[in-house]
């Protein structure tokens, strides 16, 4: 009589996209929207590695930096606390990031140099990370207060600093930017509540002229999408991300700027209709932001947090 084999239980594999995008929306229902309220840290960035977190990494941390109240710009995950002789405080909560896991692409398979084993292209993957607030006995320094800045002036070198950047002309009642001619345009500012506000509006718009084929030449940007569409809610998502995370660079304040109901619920059914909605406009919006910012172009590998790198 042959022994039975027991088998392992299959673990459920969870969905990365479908996790961050969960996060968002909660905070959407709950009537905030993620990439408009204050930033409560600046420079958020791993502990060890000191590597600053971007694009969807970026936007997740920050909503929970401002949910918990954190103060403190920098995590780590449990193992790097261990190894900074502190430990994680017993019920405490890790928040789940991502990091991409590129395979190697010169492995042969079965000696045969013309097939490549596994896909060309990054796995995304979650890892688990802690804010220093939720740690003790850590061999860390205390944070070095940041200097005296004008948030202000902060933000319109960002403005004048766009190298190559759209014209700007202040004669419209509203803010748009016009593809076919390379222009933003927006009210005076004096029609603006406060200069935060024109700030925001202007970085938003400044956003959107970085998918220009002479620049970026962002997918989708050429086409003449209606409202609502998914290629008007991607280009769209796109330029709230990149003006929040400007905004978050400048320290600029953009929660005054549109909240309301109607705002919240179109951006609810377009990240319940696609779940990768968010984590795509958050990448593109990074390499929008480094555009802007004059940042050199990454590479395919290091355009995104990569395992063991910065998490």
């Amino acid at each position: 009589m042959t022994a039975r084999t027991r088998r392992r239980p299959v673990a459920v594999r969870r969905d990365p996209y479908a996790e961050v995008t969960a996060r968002i929306i909660a905070a959407l229902e709950r009537g905030t929207v993620p990439w408009r309220h204050p930033w409560r840290a600046r420079g958020l960035r791993n502990a060890v590695s000191h590597r600053p977190y971007r694009g969807i990494n970026l936007l997740v941390l920050s909503l929970v930096s401002m949910e918990e109240g954190y103060e403190d710009a920098r995590w780590l995950t449990f193992r790097q606390a261990e190894q900074l002789g502190g430990h994680v405080r017993r019920g405490q909560h890790g928040t789940r990031v991502v990091f991409w896991k590129w395979p190697a692409r010169d492995e042969e398979r079965d000696g045969d140099p013309d097939v490549r084993r596994g896909p060309a292209f990054p796995l995304m993957r979650l890892y688990t990370v802690f804010n220093v607030a939720q740690c003790e006995g850590l061999a860390l320094s205390d944070p070095e207060a940041g200097g005296e800045f004008d948030a202000l002036e902060c933000a319109e070198s960002i403005v004048t600093g766009y190298a190559d950047g759209p014209g700007i002309f202040h004669d419209a009642e509203a803010a748009y930017y016009v593809p076919s001619r390379d222009e933003v345009h927006l009210p005076s500012r004096s029609a603006f509540r406060d200069a935060d506000g024109y700030y925001a509006t202007l970085l938003h718009e400044l956003a959107h002229s970085t998918g220009h084929p002479l620049r970026l030449d962002r997918e989708g940007y050429q086409e003449s999408a209606p409202f609502g569409s998914p290629v008007y809610s991607r280009e769209e998502l796109v330029a709230e991300f990149a003006a929040a995370f400007l905004c978050q660079e400048a320290g600029v304040d953009a929660s005054r700027l549109d909240q309301s109901a109607a705002y919240i619920a179109s951006w609810l059914r377009a990240l319940e209709d696609d779940r990768r909605l968010a984590v795509a406009a958050a990448g593109q919006a990074q390499r929008a932001v480094d555009h802007i910012l004059g940042h050199a172009a990454p590479t395919a590998a290091s355009d995104q947090e990569q395992e063991h790198a910065d998490v």
